[in-house]
């Protein structure tokens, strides 16, 4: 009975975590995306090209997902989006549709912008053996948020 009991406490912690952290990379990777139509458009032609653009509005998604994860520790932080955001995929798609994972499919009137972060679970709480009860808690190796929008003045 105790095995039991004990396999229930571990797995109702271990789980609510993973809930928590779930919905707030889900939430960083979606403030990220939104955050991108805060750049000027324009600044791609004032001489600077698109990279210029484009690399404006991958500071800033990195910025807001790195400030959205604030609360978490800094250890599981740098493991999910790296030193100040390093890690977050930021991927402009092609025009037409499609190009990168996420991306629509189909034309979206202007450059869709996928935002997602990985988040590997399994190295924060250890998987345990109990008997009678078996291994706990299975887990994905890794949990992924995604955020996607489409830019402001990007569809020439």
């Amino acid at each position: 009975m105790l095995p039991l009991l004990f396999a229930l406490s571990y797995a109702i912690l271990v789980y609510s975590y993973t809930f928590i952290v779930y919905e707030s990379i889900n939430y960083a990777a979606q403030q990220g995306a939104e955050s991108a139509v805060s750049v000027d458009p324009s600044l791609a032609d004032s001489g600077g090209g698109t990279s210029s653009y484009f690399g404006n509005v991958t500071t800033i998604v990195r910025n807001t997902v790195a400030g959205a994860l604030g609360w978490m520790p800094e250890q599981q932080r740098a493991m999910s989006i790296g030193a100040n955001g390093s890690s977050v995929q930021v991927n402009f798609c092609n025009q037409g549709g499609g190009g990168a994972v996420g991306c629509p499919l189909q034309d979206t009137g202007g450059r869709a912008l996928v935002v997602r972060i990985n988040f590997p679970i399994t190295s924060i709480f250890p998987v345990l053996t109990l008997p009678g009860v078996g291994t706990i808690p299975p887990l994905p190796a890794t949990i992924s948020g995604t955020g996607v929008t489409v830019l402001p003045g990007t569809g020439t």
